[in-house]
């Protein structure tokens, strides 16, 4: 029986990864590309681009997302309690782009106000989740957000999403490979993920 190697062996002690080498590795985690959206407490819409979000339960469902905390976004939900994730589409990159910049988020962007907490949900997106806030948990610069789905939409039946890997967009392939049941959550024996498994 081989032993492992000493200096190949990662260690849980000590500090932290440099944070290059931290982004050249999750650059590498294909992800979807969301915009989250909120209302400040003015009432102003607020949104960014994001792909740090998860999928946390099914029963109930929730959906956790990772926001840098001195952002509105994040802001707006702190103060209202409410967001709202909106899966794009591959033509949707340039929402992608404009939510990701410095500019007006919301120029030339359809969406509708919830009647109670004006928080704009999107109307030209793959489908979308309005979610109230369950917990928050400040992380380093970012804060993490666990909130349950009060409402969701599939708005286009036969998806193509806007993927984000190696910074750069990309788009799936055509297709789809069998094998992948057991990652949903609410599979008939409970194995897969998040959150199950042996």
């Amino acid at each position: 029986m081989s032993q492992p190697d000493a200096k190949a062996t990662p260690s849980v002690a000590g500090a932290s990864a440099e944070a290059s080498a931290f982004r050249d590795v999750i650059r590498h985690l294909a992800s979807g590309v969301t915009i989250i959206t909120s209302s400040s407490k003015s009432g102003e819409p607020v949104g960014m681009t994001a792909t740090a979000v998860c999928s946390v339960s099914a029963m109930p469902p929730m959906l956790l997302v990772s926001l840098t905390t001195s952002s509105h976004t994040a802001q707006g939900v702190m103060e209202t309690g409410a967001f709202a994730v909106h899966l794009l589409p591959h033509s949707g990159r340039k929402h992608a782009e404009q939510f990701a910049s410095r500019n007006l988020h919301f120029q030339g962007v359809k969406y509708e106000l919830t009647p109670d907490k004006q928080i704009p949900v999107l109307t030209d997106v793959l489908g979308w989740f309005l979610c109230q806030v369950e917990q928050s948990l400040p992380v380093a610069d970012h804060v993490i957000f666990v909130g349950r789905v009060l409402q969701c939409e599939l708005k286009d039946k036969s998806p193509d999403p806007l993927l984000y890997f190696d910074r750069s967009y990309r788009k799936l392939a055509p297709g789809a490979e069998p094998g992948a049941e057991n990652l949903e959550p609410w599979g008939s024996q409970d194995v897969g993920l998040p959150g199950f498994g042996w």
